[in-house]
C-alpha cells in the first residue's frame, strides 16, 4: 500500500513539474521570438508575441522593456510609457529604458520629466551622447535656441556619429531664428558628411528651398501708383438744406498719386523690424481748395513670443491742404497678438495720438489740437494658406481736444474680408466700419451736445495684370448721421487706378 502511494506521488510530482517547465519554456519562447522580431523590425509581429510574454511573465523587466519599445515604434505612446515605467520599477531595472522613456515623454510634450530621465541617463553613462542630443531637442522645443545649439555641439563631440543629425537640428534652429546664411552653410556641411544619407537628401532640399526664398526676398520694396477718382461730395455738403446758405460745387474728379517705400530687414529671432514711407496726393480738377498731400513715416519694431508677437507701431504724418501746411499727427500703438487656436489670432493694443493743426482756428472752441487715447481688441482669421483674411476690431477712443466743440468719446467697430482669386484671379476685399461719437460738451454755436453715428462701406477689386502691375477698382460709401445738420452728410467715392510694385 505504501509503495503504491509513493509511486503515485512521484508520478504526479514529475507530471506537474513537466507542465510547469513547459509553461516556462513557452513564456521564454514568446519573449525570445518577440525580441527577435523586434530586432528584425517586424514590430507588429513582435508586439503580439511580447504581449503574451508579459502575460506569462508579469514580473519580467525585460518583457516590459521590449513591449514598451515595440509600442513606441508603433506610436502607441501612452502604452509605451506604461511598460517602460514598469521596466524601471521591476527588478532588475532596465537602464536602457531611461532614454526610451525620455523620448516617449518628449513626444508627448512632457518636457520637464523627459529632461529628468535624459539627465539621469547622461549621469549614469547610459548612452550619454544620445542623452545629450535629446536634451538639445528638449531645449529647442522650449525655444531656448542658444542653449540647444550648445547642447547639440556637445553631443557631436561625444559621438561623431551624431554630427549629421545634430547639424540638421542646428540648421533647423538657424532657420527658425532667421539666421538664413548660417543655415545655408550648415545644410551644405550636412550634404558633404555623407551625401548618400537620408539626412543629406533632406538637407539638400532645404538648402535649395532656402536659396530660392533668399533670392526672392527683398529688403527694400517700392510701389508707385496713379488713379482717377470721382467724389460726389468733396466739401461734405450737408444732407439737409441750411436756411440762408447755398452750397454748390460738391461734385468733382481728381487724380491720385502714391509712392511707397518699405524697408524690411532680416533680423535674428526673437526680434523683427520694418519701416515704411508713404506719399499720397489727391489733386482735384476744380475744387483745388481741397487738394491734399500727405507724407507718412512709420516704423514697427517688435519681438516674437510663443504663438505670437509684441510690437510697438509708431507713425508720423504731415498733411498739406491747398498747398499749405494743415496738420501733423504722431501715434504710438503698442500691442500683443497671439494664436489661441491654429489660424485664429487675438490682438490687444492701447494707443496714443498727438494731433496738431498747424493754423490757429478763428474760434478757440473749434480748436482740434488734442491727445487721443485708445484701447482696442481684435480677432484675425487667415485662411486659404494665408491668402485670405477675415478680421474684426473694436476700439474705444477718448479724443481730448483743446476746443470744447470737438472733445468726444468714440466706439469704433470694424470688419473686413479678403477673398483671394474670387473671380478670374481677382481678389475681392470688403470692409465696413461703424464709428459712434458722443461729444462731451454743449456746442457753443448750436447749443446742444453733438452726437455722430458714422457708417462706412468699402468694396475693392484687385487684379494683377502682369508681374508687379496691379489694377485697383474701389467704391466707398460714407453716411455721417449727426444731430447737428451741418455735420450730417452722404458721400460716394469711385476710384480706378494702377500700381506697380517692385
Amino acid at each position: 500500500m505504501n509503495k503504491n502511494f509513493l509511486r503515485a506521488f512521484i508520478f504526479t510530482f514529475i507530471f506537474i513539474c513537466s507542465i510547469y517547465a513547459e509553461s516556462i519554456y513557452a513564456a521564454s519562447d514568446f519573449l525570445e521570438k518577440g525580441i527577435e522580431n523586434y530586432r528584425n523590425e517586424n514590430y507588429e509581429e513582435a508586439l503580439a508575441l511580447l504581449i503574451e510574454a508579459r502575460k506569462e511573465q508579469p514580473d519580467s523587466s525585460i518583457a516590459a522593456f521590449y513591449l514598451g519599445v515595440a509600442y513606441k515604434q508603433l506610436r502607441e505612446y501612452q502604452l509605451a510609457e506604461k511598460n517602460l515605467r514598469d521596466s524601471l520599477q521591476l527588478s532588475p531595472p532596465v537602464k536602457d529604458a531611461y532614454i526610451e522613456l525620455a523620448e516617449v515623454l518628449y513626444t508627448q510634450n512632457q518636457l520637464n520629466e523627459a529632461e529628468g530621465w535624459a539627465l539621469k541617463a547622461e549621469t549614469e553613462g547610459i548612452n550619454p551622447a544620445n542623452a545629450v542630443f535629446l536634451r538639445g531637442m528638449i531645449l529647442s522645443k522650449r525655444g531656448m535656441s542658444e542653449e540647444a545649439v550648445m547642447t547639440f555641439n556637445k553631443a557631436k563631440q561625444m559621438n561623431p556619429a551624431l554630427i549629421q543629425p545634430a547639424d540638421f537640428q542646428i540648421a533647423m534652429i538657424q532657420l527658425k531664428t532667421q539666421n538664413f546664411k548660417d543655415a545655408q552653410k550648415t545644410f551644405k556641411a550636412i550634404e558633404e558628411i555623407d551625401p548618400s544619407s537620408e539626412l543629406a537628401s533632406f538637407a539638400k532640399e532645404y538648402e535649395k528651398s532656402l536659396s530660392r526664398t533668399l533670392d526672392m526676398y527683398k529688403t527694400w520694396r517700392f510701389s508707385i501708383g496713379v488713379g482717377y477718382q470721382y467724389d460726389d461730395n468733396v466739401i461734405l455738403k450737408p444732407t439737409t438744406s441750411i436756411p440762408g446758405v447755398e452750397i454748390t460745387g460738391e461734385r468733382d474728379s481728381s487724380i491720385l498719386a502714391t509712392l511707397g517705400i518699405i524697408f524690411n530687414p532680416i533680423m535674428k529671432e526673437p526680434f523683427f523690424f520694418n519701416c515704411q514711407y508713404n506719399l499720397y496726393t489727391n489733386t482735384y480738377f476744380d475744387t483745388n481748395t481741397h487738394n491734399l498731400m500727405t507724407h507718412t513715416l512709420s516704423a514697427n519694431p517688435g519681438i516674437y513670443i510663443k504663438n505670437g508677437s509684441i510690437s510697438l507701431p509708431l507713425s508720423y504724418s504731415h498733411i498739406w491742404v491747398h498747398e499749405r501746411q494743415y496738420m501733423s499727427l504722431f501715434s504710438a500703438k503698442p500691442g500683443i497678438q497671439f494664436a489661441f487656436l491654429p489660424q485664429h489670432i487675438a490682438r490687444f493694443s492701447i494707443g496714443y495720438e498727438k494731433r496738431e493743426l498747424l493754423e490757429a482756428p478763428i474760434d478757440s472752441d473749434e480748436d482740434r489740437d488734442g491727445n487721443v487715447f485708445t484701447a482696442s481688441t481684435g480677432y484675425i482669421h487667415p485662411f486659404s494658406g494665408g491668402k485670405g483674411l477675415f478680421n474684426l476690431l473694436y476700439e474705444f477712443s477718448y479724443d481730448n481736444t483743446d476746443g470744447k466743440n470737438w472733445d468726444n468719446i468714440g466706439n469704433r467697430f470694424t470688419a473686413g474680408l479678403l477673398l483671394p482669386s474670387l473671380i478670374l484671379k481677382t481678389d475681392f476685399i470688403l470692409s465696413g466700419e461703424v464709428f459712434l461719437q458722443n461729444f462731451k460738451n454743449t456746442h457753443t454755436v448750436f447749443d446742444k451736445r453733438r452726437k455722430d453715428n458714422n457708417y462706412t462701406l468699402s468694396i475693392n477689386l484687385v487684379r494683377q495684370l502682369i508681374r508687379g502691375l496691379f489694377l485697383n477698382l474701389q467704391y466707398s460709401y460714407t453716411r455721417a448721421d449727426s444731430n447737428i445738420p451741418i455735420y450730417d452728410y452722404d458721400r460716394n467715392i469711385y476710384t480706378a487706378g494702377i500700381e506697380y510694385r517692385f
